[in-house]
């Protein structure tokens, strides 16, 4: 079954970018903006699966682990969203802002390596049901892991709450677990 209407007027253009070396790729039209890392700010009392916030147009945006997003255990993911122990150094050059859904506002941001560009989405359909990785396909000779824009915010906002519900627990005085 197939959910076109929830994937906005961004016609069939999907946003690839590189994370750690793979390729992936959304609708274009859950995109809200594509930003520079200097506008990252780290946050030392927020749980370590978030680390960080961006000044978006006045708002502070979370920034969610891009390992967690994309599904891997917690364990393995760095200790800021950038991958690294610090924030000093870390390797991702870009931040997609990614909305609840087309049209609206931002939800999130997600570092990411760097955007390659736009590909054709021509015959994309997200299938609810099918995880994460909707579909995999070669563009210029590498696989290409297209994402249900979807599953990614509802991962983001379960970490997010996750995380500052920790935050929270670990004010009070209360024993906290670590995410």
């Amino acid at each position: 079954m197939t959910d076109r209407a929830a994937y906005g007027d961004g016609g069939d253009r999907l946003l690839m970018f590189l994370f750690e070396d793979v390729r992936y790729a959304l609708p274009i039209a859950w995109v809200v903006e594509v930003a520079e890392k200097d506008r990252v700010t780290g946050v030392p009392s927020l749980a370590l699966p978030i680390g960080g916030v961006m000044n978006w147009h006045g708002e502070a945006l979370p920034l969610v682990a891009t390992e967690l997003l994309l599904g891997r255990r917690s364990d393995e993911a760095g200790a800021t969203p950038f991958g690294a122990a610090t924030t000093v150094g870390y390797a991702q050059e870009q931040v997609l802002v990614v909305a609840d859904r087309p049209g609206s506002l931002a939800r999130l941001g997600m570092p990411v390596d760097r955007v390659i560009g736009l590909v054709a989405g021509q015959g994309y359909e997200a299938r609810k049901g099918e995880g994460l990785v909707v579909e995999r396909r070669p563009v210029d000779g590498r696989i290409v892991h297209i994402l249900d824009p979807a599953v990614l915010v509802a991962r983001g906002a379960h970490v997010i709450e996750s995380a500052t519900n920790e935050t929270v627990t670990e004010s009070e005085g209360t024993t906290w677990h670590g995410y």
